[in-house]
């Protein structure tokens, strides 16, 4: 019988992991040093009260430690009752695998070696293939002690008088509000949405319709097309088309854009450039909080809300894709179009 499974990627490779032992996913927190631990688990956190390890995909299969950033996610799987986790450069989708699909890797150990242990077999995932891991081998592989090794910190510490790093405050943020309890039930009205960051200001994104996050790289040109416009980047063989929410906005262009939140309305894809993607939080009206005019007052934002002790505006994007403001002008320049002229949705680029 076909099974579910979660599909992620890391390293330029696609996994996929039986969802039945998926118990949640989480971004990427600030890692603890653990003794006596495999070659392959970069560290432990805390997840109320229970310590995860976190085995890197890359050093599993010969690939090399990976560089930690803070757009990556930790599948958190429980075997048996057994709890660990796998770092996940992004969570692509859940796809149906039937059993006859999967071919076992055992018949090519010339290729993989001991590898094909720690694997169920390979299977297409559209026109890609998956490498689909076994959960119980990883398991016992990353819970094998070994001679005790020297694990460097997440980040370097931050020089004495220096800014402090952004992604270790985030990073930090995230490991703390995971070592609580449980929390009481949402409040009623509260929706859950995207924390990220845009020059230096607090957004949120609605997360209904938010389909993943990928870094921002290869970004490529459009022609005529107006300042919001930032081009196209190859999303897994789609062209995806980038804005830059600050012309948008209103808001003048301080920092680099690193993070782009894929968001989907009706059959509109598009990606949304940040400069950092912080959380997915629980959110609601800060009746407490009435500043004068800022960035609640932006187009297409309301506000203020509050989560988790943070006050930000959330972005109405479904309001920003139908309007006018995204369209593109034909003309070259990128004006936008008056009256009778041809125009197309930015979508179209997608």
């Amino acid at each position: 019988m076909a099974s579910l499974h979660l599909l992620f990627a890391h390293g330029g490779v696609r996994y996929a992991v039986d969802a039945a032992q998926v118990r949640e996913l989480v971004w990427l927190p600030e890692l603890s040093a653990v003794a006596d631990a495999s070659p392959w688990v970069i560290g432990a956190f805390n997840l109320r009260g229970h310590v995860i390890l976190v085995v890197d995909p890359g050093l599993c299969f010969g690939m090399g430690r990976s560089d930690l950033q803070a757009g990556d996610a930790v599948v958190v799987l429980d075997v048996d009752g057994e709890h660990f986790g796998m770092l996940a450069g992004a969570v692509l989708d859940t796809v149906t695998i039937a059993p006859e699909d999967i071919e076992d890797v055992r018949e090519h150990h010339h290729l993989f070696g001991q590898l094909a242990a720690l694997l169920c077999g390979v299977a297409m995932s559209g026109a890609e293939l998956a490498m689909v891991l076994d959960a119980r081998a990883l398991l016992a592989g990353a819970a094998a002690g070994t001679a005790a090794t020297a694990l460097p910190p997440l980040h370097a510490p931050t020089a004495e008088g220096a800014a402090p790093d952004p992604a270790v405050e985030t990073f930090r943020a995230r490991a703390d509000r995971m070592a609580r309890p449980p929390a009481a039930p949402v409040a009623a009205g509260a929706a859950p949405c995207a924390l990220v960051g845009l020059d230096g200001g607090l957004f949120g994104i609605p997360a209904a319709v938010v389909r993943e996050f990928v870094h921002l790289r290869g970004l490529r040109p459009v022609p005529c097309c107006p300042p919001h416009i930032l081009g196209s980047m190859n999303l897994r063989s789609d062209l995806l088309t980038v804005i830059d929410l600050r012309p948008v906005l209103g808001l003048p262009a301080q920092r680099a854009l690193a993070e782009v939140v894929v968001v989907r309305v009706g059959e509109l894809t598009v990606g949304l450039a940040v400069t950092e993607v912080h959380d997915v939080v629980a959110a609601d009206a800060d009746e407490s909080f009435a500043p004068a005019a800022s960035a609640h007052d932006l187009p297409f934002c309301r506000g203020p809300m509050r989560a988790a002790e943070r006050i930000f505006s959330l972005i109405d994007v479904e309001a920003m894709l139908v309007s006018r403001v995204l369209h593109v002008a034909d003309e070259p320049g990128g004006h936008a179009p008056g009256p009778g002229s041809r125009a197309s949705h930015v979508g179209e680029h997608a």
